[in-house]
């Protein structure tokens, strides 16, 4: 059987893109969500942004994750390993497909997808139905009833949206699930921080004045975070956050550490973008940082994707309206 990642990659409209297979591609005319084969010693996650990056040339960020697809095709066996991962850019360079589409994501299925990725589809697609009451309340039982090392079993065992979803509207009224969310997400298993820190960045769309007195915490994990997935979380949070609620003891720090990631090259698109974005806010209550905040976008969007550069030069002239 072989391993191959895809990608369900999200704009900032929550449009999902589908890519359509070239001539020179087996199943060639069929849609799909991008991705390719592991390498040998790679892992699922270091593949689908290599791939992506090799087809597309975007950048992405993995946000989680949908249960595995094993699919014959007759001359071979695959399993289709899917993330749900977002992006800043809008157009992709078709290096093997031949057209690209953003699309609602109810409408994915109305696509000539191929075998392997129609189940991906349906699965993504249902995410974001609404949950039926009864289910609804039979999971927020089971919430309920788990409690530490359990819980922490259970948010490994979470793969899709609508879990993720449930279990932020149990914890937004419900403060001793928030702070076990908190404490997981600093968690050595990777899996375990990964979905409680998705499940906070759900819970501050929700009701951002429940994180308040925990954005303390998230700014002093940051730079010992186990996972970029939870760095990508934890940044979002803030980035959601009122300023007023973060301790002015923490201001400094929280600064310092979004003008390091804005520098490292390295440092993958989302975790700058929201470093851009807390920065910007900053510099409501520090007006005097604004000409080096400036100068520390223009730095960061100099050699970034069409997407990133976009962003930043809407938060640049965001800044020059300021002053």
């Amino acid at each position: 059987m072989i391993d191959v990642t895809c990608a369900v990659i999200r704009n900032e409209e929550g449009l999902v893109l589908a890519v359509r297979r070239g001539p020179q591609m087996g199943n060639a005319g069929k849609w799909e969500f991008p991705g390719g084969k592991t390498r040998a010693g790679e892992d699922h996650e270091n593949c689908i942004i290599r791939e992506i990056d090799e087809e597309l040339g975007i950048d992405i960020v993995i946000c989680g994750w949908l249960d595995e697809v094993v699919h014959d095709y007759g001359d071979k066996k695959i399993k289709l390993i899917p993330f749900i991962c977002d992006t800043l850019s809008s157009r992709p360079l078709l290096r093997e497909h031949d057209e690209y589409r953003w699309m609602e994501p109810g409408r994915l299925v109305t696509l000539d997808l191929t075998a392997a990725d129609i189940p991906v589809a349906v699965q993504y697609a249902s995410g974001h139905n609404a949950v039926p009451a009864a289910e609804k309340e039979a999971v927020e039982a089971v919430i309920t009833a788990e409690a530490g090392t359990e819980l922490a079993r259970m948010m490994g065992r979470v793969s899709s949206v609508e879990e993720i979803t449930m279990v932020a509207q149990s914890a937004v009224n419900d403060t001793i699930l928030l702070s076990q969310l908190v404490t997981f997400s600093s968690s050595t298993e990777k899996r375990v921080g990964s979905m409680s820190s998705w499940a906070l960045s759900k819970v501050v769309d929700m009701d951002p004045k429940v994180l308040a007195p925990y954005l303390a915490l998230m700014i002093e994990a940051l730079p010992s975070v186990p996972n970029e997935s939870v760095q990508r979380s934890f940044m979002r949070v803030l980035t959601k956050s009122d300023l007023n609620d973060i301790p002015q003891s923490h201001h400094a720090p929280l600064i310092d550490y979004c003008m390091t990631v804005m520098r490292e090259q390295d440092q993958p698109v989302a975790p700058k973008a929201y470093g851009m974005e807390i920065m910007a806010s900053f510099c409501t209550l520090y007006p005097e940082m604004v000409n080096e905040v400036v100068g520390v976008v223009q730095l960061v969007i100099n050699d970034a994707s069409g997407g990133m550069k976009a962003a930043g030069r809407k938060l640049i002239h965001r800044l020059d309206n300021r002053q």
